[in-house]
């Protein structure tokens, strides 16, 4: 994406006659873009993004079942670990249906509007 940068090389005084001034925007023209060059972010697929997610939301759902099953043979010292543990993982489930619920909503609409 091309930014665009304006060159006000002449400006209008106070009296109503042309005043010649450097430009902000032109001195700093060069320095920009190669910050843009630098600054882009890797791209990744929608596909790649969303396993992720549901990886990640598994790997929680897991942990908090170990914590849960360590807390019932007496191996867990504080059980705020487990409650925290559970409370991530359930919230993490809740994000990720609710996505999954958008989702069909936005396809049968589409659908209908298809067909």
């Amino acid at each position: 994406m091309e930014r665009l940068l304006i060159d006000f090389s002449q400006v209008y005084g106070q009296n109503g006659t042309r005043e010649a001034s450097r430009s902000v925007y032109n001195t700093h023209a060069s320095p920009l873009k190669e910050q843009d060059k630098t600054r882009e972010a890797p791209r990744v697929s929608f596909e790649d993004m969303l396993s992720n997610s549901i990886k990640n939301v598994n790997n929680l759902q897991l942990e908090a079942e170990k914590k849960v099953r360590d807390m019932a043979i007496g191996d867990v010292d504080d059980i705020s670990e487990v409650v925290l543990a559970s409370s991530r993982a359930d919230t993490a489930l809740r994000l990720v249906m609710e996505m999954r619920n958008k989702f069909l909503d936005a396809y049968q609409a589409l659908s209908r509007i298809t067909g």
